[in-house]
């Protein structure tokens, strides 16, 4: 349900993740930044975005290694980059189902960023947030047993911050 009731307007998102796959090198740096951020550690079990990691190159024929086995040199056929990744982070979204299916009320906005957040606090692991999320980007801590989605570091995210080729940006809307 809505603070403020059901046909009540919720303030709307501030800012914003933004992903290019071009300039992703694919080094996972940003599940690392994130896991690191909100739980204190590497583990990418931890971390609120979903990055898919796609093979570095494509090609038809012999592979590196077996081109050059002894005896039977071999060219390899010609390689091309593939799109490398992708990178899904909260939409943000303007009227989130995740919050309208928490019985606890425990999916809030965040007056400095507009990020829907989670308080960990009020959040009883039921799950229907995330059965709601039509994209995906909430799910339930294996170790807390509670619902964690993006909340932008509020305000400094740690995926864009350290992204070494820029592929994750930060906005303001």
């Amino acid at each position: 349900m809505h603070p403020g009731g059901e046909d009540a307007q919720l303030p709307p998102a501030k800012y914003e993740l933004r992903f290019d796959e071009k300039l992703c090198a694919g080094c996972a740096y940003c599940e690392i930044a994130c896991a690191q951020y909100h739980a204190g550690h590497a583990d990418i079990t931890a971390c609120r975005n979903r990055f898919v990691l796609k093979p570095v190159l494509t090609f038809t024929g012999l592979s590196a290694l077996s081109a050059n086995a002894p005896g039977h040199p071999q060219a390899l056929s010609t390689a091309h980059f593939a799109e490398f990744s992708e990178n899904e982070f909260c939409h943000q979204c303007a009227s989130p189902e995740c919050l309208d299916a928490c019985p606890e009320n425990a999916i809030t906005v965040s007056p400095q960023t507009g990020a829907r957040l989670v308080n960990q606090s009020l959040c009883v692991g039921c799950g229907e947030c995330v059965d709601a999320c039509p994209y995906g980007m909430i799910h339930l801590d294996e170790n807390t047993e509670t619902a964690v989605k993006c909340d932008l570091c509020g305000g400094d995210p740690q995926c864009a911050a350290w992204c070494p080729t820029g592929a994750i940006s930060y906005h303001k809307l």
